[in-house]
C-alpha cells in the first residue's frame, strides 16, 4: 500500500535539495501552490503523470521517490539568476531526463560487462 505521507516527505526533501519553492514546483506542474503543499503533507494522492514530471525535475527515478532509502541528488543544475521561471524548470527537467537516461545506459553497460 502506498504511504502518501512518506511520499510527501520525500517530495519535500527533493524540493529542498534542489532549492526550489512550492510555488516554483507548482508553476512547473501547472497546479496551485496549495496543491503542492497538500502533496507534501500526504493530504492528496499523486498521479503517475505528476510523479513522472517530478522525477525529471528532481533528477531521480520513480523508485527514489516511492522507496524509503537514502535520498541522493544525482545531478544539480545551478542558475545564475534569482527568479527561476517555469521555462527554466522545464529546461532543467529536459536536461535531467537526458542525465537519467545516461545513468540507465551506464547501468546496462555495466551489467553487460559483468556477465
Amino acid at each position: 500500500m502506498v504511504n502518501l505521507v512518506e511520499i510527501g516527505k520525500r517530495l519535500k526533501e527533493f524540493r529542498k535539495i534542489t532549492n526550489l519553492t512550492q510555488t516554483q514546483v507548482a508553476d512547473f506542474l501547472s497546479i496551485d501552490q496549495s496543491m503542492v503543499a497538500k502533496l507534501e503533507t500526504g493530504e492528496r494522492s499523486i498521479s503517475s503523470d505528476v510523479l513522472e514530471k517530478l522525477s525529471t525535475l528532481f533528477c531521480c527515478t520513480l523508485d527514489d521517490i516511492l522507496a524509503n532509502g537514502k535520498i541522493e541528488k544525482k545531478q544539480i543544475i545551478s542558475f545564475r539568476k534569482n527568479n527561476i521561471e517555469s521555462t527554466d524548470l522545464k529546461t532543467m527537467a529536459t536536461i535531467n531526463r537526458i542525465v537519467l537516461n545516461q545513468f540507465e545506459m551506464d547501468e546496462l553497460v555495466e551489467e553487460t560487462l559483468n556477465d
